[in-house]
């Protein structure tokens, strides 16, 4: 994302004053001035690091059991005017259209439209308010992008066709998904998608961006074509995946009233505890009075008794290395390693792309030792790549956390420039909305209130991380003494990452070439 943060640091840069102090303290990193911090560095990172023992020892200490997840408090919105209003299908209709016409308009104006990032919506669009603006929507408040996912409405439109066409036939051949597969098409397809976002030079070029989407689309649909449009969902379509499980920290989920209804579900909905929560083919499928759209508590998605699989593991894994890279590779730090290889390879973009699959080889590196750890603390009933499955969902909160706290700036001022745009989105020099000549408010948020904002929730992440981690142990080993030792080497991962974050947080950014 930095590659595109720079592409536009020249329009930006006109509506800021750099202030330019000799450093003597730590810079908030993402900002494009310095700001220093008020106390030392290393006082946040030993608070940061106090906050997670603390929750880790008051819920060692409070919390020595869990309820079956179908307990938690919940509140159906449908029963109120606005649920059912802002579920009326004609409402629904609008908001599929209006994003399969964003798309239309994305795809065309990268294609066809002026070729500078700045005067073309289409980087703006996808690298901040469609990746990060959908990320934080989907995190806190449901899972958006089921209901607006263009992919998914073009494929249903054309089945609809089709079926018309052929006396009810479906469009899909409904192939039988390989169970060994699991997520891993997702996990290459995400692997590409980050690799594009962090290294690849071109990766702000709208017609590039169209041309890739166009390239994505394809595959989207044939594997709808080939699987099914919900199974390719749940184990292909890459942001399908992210954005579920961001979706699963959100405080909105749907929920089947009737059982029975998901006996007919091709994705195998229901979960360990015989319950359909967040199934959009079950949900279609329901009548309206066995439908339900439920306020629940923030993260307690994360807790339910679902089976996961080495391959989500990997894609979890795979978020947060990626944000992790995003951060680390515009730090000083990152610059001297570069200089280093540099001196035998050419390639900025070589040595760019060894790091972002070192990065993600050490992470799951690093998490399958310490998933042994637990193992052996566990009393060694588990095998270590079994507690790494089981405890994966622990890791979310945190890539949610830093995933929100590396973007807020990009999202808040750089988004802003999607203003003038959808006035004039081919950089045709149009005003269609009156917005073509809206400049950027740098002011909108102070570098204070960024770094304090970004501190708090990566730490609160964490705490989350760890609240869940020690459900999840005592799930597994359902004894208080033995999922609090097996929480030992947990906690040590998770003060690492802690620390990490804010550090790389902290740093000033480094333009690079």
């Amino acid at each position: 994302m930095n590659i595109f943060r720079l592409s536009i640091n020249s329009v930006v840069q006109k509506f800021i004053v750099v202030l330019a102090f000799i450093p003597r303290a730590a810079d908030a990193h993402g900002i494009e001035f310095y700001y220093f911090l008020p106390i030392p560095l290393i006082n946040y990172l030993i608070a940061a690091s106090t906050a997670i023992v603390l929750t880790f020892v008051v819920s060692s200490l409070f919390v020595r059991g869990y309820s079956p997840d179908h307990q938690y408090w919940r509140v159906n919105i449908l029963k109120w005017r606005f649920g059912k209003l802002i579920t009326h299908w004609f409402v629904t209709f609008l908001i599929r259209l209006l994003s399969v016409t964003l798309f239309v308009l994305v795809i065309s104006a990268g294609l066809i439209g002026d070729q500078h990032p700045i005067s073309n919506i289409a980087p703006i669009f996808v690298w901040v308010i469609w990746w990060v603006g959908m990320a934080y929507i989907c995190a806190l408040i449901g899972n958006l992008w089921s209901v607006v996912n263009p992919w998914k409405i073009i494929f249903e439109w054309a089945e609809l066709i089709y079926m018309r066409c052929t006396s009810g036939e479906r469009l899909s051949r409904q192939l039988k998904y390989p169970k060994n597969w699991g997520v891993w098409p997702g996990v290459f397809l995400f692997f590409c998608f980050a690799w594009i976002e962090n290294v690849y030079s071109n990766s702000v070029v709208p017609k590039e961006i169209a041309l890739l989407a166009l390239g994505y689309s394809l595959i989207t649909w044939a594997g709808m074509f080939f699987f099914g449009k919900e199974v390719w969902l749940r184990r292909g379509e890459a942001f399908s995946i992210a954005f579920t499980l961001f979706a699963k920290f959100a405080p909105l989920e749907i929920r089947i009233a009737n059982p029975e209804i998901c006996s007919h579900c091709t994705v195998e909905c229901r979960g360990q505890d015989g319950v359909c929560v967040d199934c959009s083919e079950c949900f279609n499928r329901a009548s309206f009075v066995d439908r339900q759209l439920n306020l629940r508590p923030y993260a307690i998605g994360l807790l339910r008794k679902e089976d996961t699989s080495f391959s989500m593991m990997a894609f979890v894994l795979l978020i947060l290395s990626t944000v992790t890279f995003d951060g680390f590779i515009s730090t000083p730090a990152w610059m001297n390693i570069q200089n280093i290889f540099l001196q035998f390879v050419s390639e900025i973009s070589i040595v760019a792309s060894f790091g972002f699959v070192a990065f993600y080889i050490v992470f799951i590196c690093i998490y399958l030792f310490f998933s042994l750890l637990i193992a052996v603390f566990g009393g060694g009933n588990y095998s270590a790549i079994s507690i790494a499955v089981k405890f994966v969902y622990s890791i979310v909160p945190i890539a949610l956390a830093y995933h929100f706290a590396h973007y807020l700036y990009l999202l808040l001022i750089q988004g802003q420039l999607i203003i003038p745009l959808l006035s004039d989105p081919f950089g045709y020099g149009w005003n269609l909305f009156g917005t073509a000549s809206y400049r950027v408010n740098v002011k909108f948020v102070g570098a204070e209130f960024y770094w304090l904002t970004a501190l708090v929730t990566i730490v609160l992440g964490h705490v989350i991380a760890v609240y869940i981690g020690h459900i999840s142990a005592l799930r597994i080993y359902r004894s208080q003494k033995i999922s609090v030792r097996s929480q030992y080497p947990m906690l040590v991962l998770m003060i690492g990452y802690t620390v990490t974050s804010i550090w790389i947080l902290a740093q000033p950014v480094i333009s690079r070439g």
